[in-house]
């Protein structure tokens, strides 16, 4: 699958949240504690190791995850951007193992990530946007609105693909900046570097 995505500054996060209430499902919450591993700290060829709680009714429930990207950012003919990443993900039974052995081979830890998210979805119409695109079934919009500490706020809108041809995935990216304007966020709220860039400006929180 092919990961489409869109990030923005949130500056009002009650009013975001209505409005996502009244245009998507209300999914879950979850909290996310990531660790980066590389073979440099400026390796840009890196995995992921992700636990996550997340938040029900009735409790809890954990799981992590391993995932590996190849992150690309793509430029529309207008200017705007988003994400375009080839993603590759498994959950894991037990993260502990994993993370012995990465750094018995010489891995380092290169950044830490928490995320505080709720997550929403919204179904997108193929004969919206994508007729004679090569899309032959109704795609799913999440809405994650995001705190990373110390950065604020932030909502990211992804949508999954399982066709990567240029068209498609222009299709999705004009989608992508349509339901950001529908939830009342300016283009200049785009933030196109990734979490990682701005963490690492944060000298407190880069791993040294």
């Amino acid at each position: 699958m092919t990961e489409i995505e869109l990030k923005a500054h949130v500056k009002d996060r009650a009013g975001l949240e209505e409005r996502l209430n009244q245009i998507a499902a209300f999914k879950m919450q979850v909290l996310r504690d990531d660790t980066y591993y590389g073979l440099t700290k400026e390796s840009r060829c890196k995995i992921r190791v992700r636990r996550e709680t997340l938040l029900t009714g009735g409790g809890e429930e954990k799981k992590t995850l391993l995932t590996y990207k190849r992150k690309e950012m793509r430029t529309l003919p207008d200017g705007s951007s988003s994400e375009v990443n080839d993603e590759k993900e498994s959950e894991i039974l037990d993260a502990d193992v994993l993370e012995a052995f990465l750094k018995d081979s010489g891995f380092l830890v290169t950044l830490k990530k928490q995320k505080d998210v709720k997550d929403w979805e919204l179904s997108v119409k193929k004969e919206d946007f994508l007729k004679d695109a090569g899309i032959d079934q109704d795609l799913t919009a999440t809405f994650e609105l995001c705190n990373v500490p110390p950065l604020g706020d932030f909502l990211e809108i992804e949508i999954l693909s399982p066709v990567d041809t240029p068209r498609v995935v222009e299709a999705l990216q004009k989608k992508l900046h349509e339901l950001l304007a529908l939830v009342g966020i300016g283009e200049d709220q785009i933030e196109n570097r990734y979490y990682s860039e701005l963490l690492r400006a944060r000298e407190a929180y880069a791993v040294v």
